[in-house]
């Protein structure tokens, strides 16, 4: 049996340190001995009590199939963004199901761009549907780069991805910066922004992007419920775009992709966003601790937007405290590790490990 060449580059994600982010994910909540997992960007905390309340009334009705439509949860995302109506609503199976379904609309053969280094997933996807990934670096202050990414439009783009905030580096674009990109796309080109962090983003000039996906006939803003809301192991993410978008990506979407669990605490928790923004509040104060942390040091780190850092030193500075961070060598940045904002005591945890753990000239003169 043959299969297609393009599949050949791609490889299933292997994380290298597997037996300690397991005893991470296993270990008691303050155990000062284990390790602390910080190394994908989730939260440290639980669902929401809601949340919790949810999935317990929901559990004898596990022998049920889920609402196809998601209708409880789309509403309640239409309510969280004004002038939303649930038409305009996607749902899926975490916000990559989201970005795969809208990417599926678009006509083939055709080349997807997105800056880099991102998110490794874009790549993967554009090759598994058929389409060339186009890299467009970023610029020199890791920030992305509009003027390049309109520079490498074709008549082949069919899609630019713009994770805004970027992952691994944490820029971002402020809602003006993304409305120029915007209106400078011929309208056969589909801009998705992926907003996975966007509750993390502290800076007022960013939020607005549902009114611009709903005013944009070629606009998709896509998010998460696994950051914020603390629920990434249940997988539910969504979308926000003109409903004739959002109709074809019900087309396309395979069929109760959003099981009942996650319809039932994704919903709870929405409808208590005063409760996520606390959180978030929290995590950007905490970002805030961390990079002084850092540039105390004498740390380089590129100031973030999202609930992680990206710092140049390598990941054993951190596993010297048995923390774990992402390797910086497979995000495209070898040098440097990308720490995950965590709990108080976790980031304790961080600012304990660049204590004697850093040559002598890395530390700033009394």
């Amino acid at each position: 049996m043959k299969f297609r060449k393009e599949l050949d580059p791609l490889a299933p994600y292997r994380p290298p340190r597997v037996a300690e982010e397991a005893e991470a994910d296993r270990g008691a909540v303050g155990d000062a001995n284990g390790y602390v997992k910080l190394t994908m960007n989730e939260v440290s905390f639980g669902p929401l009590p809601e949340a919790e309340a949810a999935m317990r009334e929901i559990l004898p009705r596990l022998n049920r199939y889920p609402d196809r439509h998601a209708g409880s949860l789309r509403e309640a995302i239409a309510g969280a963004n004004p002038g939303t109506d649930p038409r305009n609503v996607l749902v899926g199976n975490g916000s990559s199901e989201v970005l795969l379904n809208v990417l599926q609309l678009v006509e083939k053969p055709g080349e997807v761009l997105f800056p880099w280094p991102s998110f490794g997933l874009y790549a993967a996807i554009a090759t598994v549907l058929g389409m060339k990934p186009v890299k467009v670096p970023l610029a020199g202050d890791h920030r992305i780069d509009p003027e390049a990414l309109l520079s490498a439009v074709t008549p082949e783009t069919r899609a630019i991805i713009l994770c805004n905030p970027n992952n691994p580096t944490g820029t971002h674009m402020n809602l003006e910066e993304v409305r120029g990109l915007a209106g400078r796309l011929p309208e056969s080109v589909l801009l998705i922004l992926d907003e996975a962090y966007h509750e993390f983003v502290s800076d007022p000039a960013y939020g607005g992007s549902h009114e611009l996906a709903l005013e944009t006939p070629n606009v998709v803003a896509a998010r998460t419920f696994s950051k914020a809301h603390g629920l990434a192991g249940l997988r539910v993410g969504y979308g926000l775009a003109p409903e004739h978008i959002a109709d074809y990506a019900e087309r396309v979407r395979f069929p109760f992709s959003v099981n009942l669990m996650a319809q039932a605490a994704a919903t709870a928790s929405m409808l208590a966003r005063d409760k996520i923004r606390e959180r978030a509040e929290f995590a950007v104060r905490e970002r805030e601790r961390l990079g002084e942390a850092f540039a105390a040091a004498g740390l380089n780190y590129v100031p973030s937007q999202a609930n992680f850092i990206l710092v140049e030193t390598g990941p054993e500075v951190f596993e010297r405290r048995r923390v774990l961070v992402r390797e910086g060598e497979a995000l495209g940045f070898p040098g440097w590790s990308r720490v995950t904002v965590g709990s108080a005591a976790e980031n304790d945890r961080v600012i304990g490990a660049l204590e004697g753990a850093l040559p002598a000239e890395a530390h700033p003169a009394p």
